[in-house]
């Protein structure tokens, strides 16, 4: 037992790989350079092998030191989970807690969440980041976010998933726009009339699946940057959009002619809340989805 790595010296590792040079990993860490490389040397001694081929001012992990750094990352995140689950369980929702959003999501719901939550968890310090589902996916793995808050179905399988509400779609058009009452098949809309977020939204692609809608002649080959473009398209009557009622309920429609019909598909994107399986505050995140999901359901009615 007296012979095994330090968390100090694989932390120590991760920085080296991280930065791919030992002076920048040591101003990460906070230390001086040959402190570092002192640290290094000795974890190698430890190992029994080579971690890094140093040349010159170059330097190159070796295939042993790849699986290494690997596993060290494992070991530390492993023993934040320890720390994460003895400060949960003294003192539940407290400290900071990181919560990424979508901008589909945020754009409606950051500012009350953010209200509700000091009102609900008053030790609680929630810091919000709005980005992309993608994004926002890669900060969860690396730990640069505690939680992530996505529209849903999405590839989230390396996550805890919990759903807190459904998102219904209605189809939005302005008043003096003619769409027949009751329209089931959506691909049955006039050609090259229903607009749409780019794609790289994921709210375009909820809004395809859940409305059963293809890229068939119906779609309008202009792609929004934004919903106010998005908008500012349907309210000049050139045709039609979906939007979920968490955004119509926000007020996006607000002094704009236009009107709205709820989806005879049932359409709807799932709202979730999506954490590391490893973590060490499953307690406080599951107290936390239970309040929030409350808050986001009565939003999406």
């Amino acid at each position: 037992m007296n012979n095994l790595p330090s968390i100090k010296q694989l932390q120590y590792l991760i920085a080296v790989y991280q930065h791919q040079h030992f002076g920048r990993a040591a101003e990460a860490c906070f230390i001086g350079q040959s402190t570092l490389s002192s640290a290094i040397q000795t974890l190698e001694e430890t190992l029994g092998c080579q971690l890094i081929e140093r040349e010159n001012r170059s330097l190159m992990f070796t295939d042993i030191g790849e699986e290494v750094v690997v596993r060290a990352k494992k070991i530390i995140a492993d023993t934040m989970s320890v720390k994460e689950l003895t400060k949960s369980y003294k003192h539940p929702l407290s400290g900071k807690l990181t919560l990424g959003v979508i901008p589909t999501i945020a754009s409606f719901i950051a500012a009350p969440l953010y209200q509700f939550c000091k009102q609900q968890f008053p030790q609680l310090q929630l810091v919000l980041v709005e980005d992309t589902s993608d994004r926002l996916l890669d900060k969860l793995e690396h730990g640069h976010i505690d939680m992530g808050m996505l529209a849903l179905p999405y590839h989230t399988d390396k996550f805890h998933t919990q759903i807190l509400a459904q998102d219904h779609f209605s189809l939005v058009h302005h008043k003096e726009y003619l769409v027949a009452d009751g329209v089931e098949d959506f691909n049955l809309l006039p050609e090259q009339s229903v607009f749409l977020l780019e794609k790289e939204h994921c709210m375009t692609g909820h809004a395809l699946s859940a409305c059963h809608l293809n890229r068939s002649a119906c779609i309008n080959p202009f792609e929004a940057a934004n919903l106010h473009t998005l908008l500012s398209m349907v309210e000049y009557q050139n045709g039609v959009t979906f939007l979920p009622k968490m955004a119509i309920n926000a007020g996006i429609l607000d002094g704009k002619n236009m009107t709205t019909k709820a989806s005879q598909a049932d359409a709807y994107r799932e709202i979730g809340l999506l954490w590391r399986k490893t973590t060490g505050r499953i307690r406080d995140f599951r107290l936390f989805s239970e309040q929030v999901g409350v808050f986001v359901s009565e939003q999406c009615k």
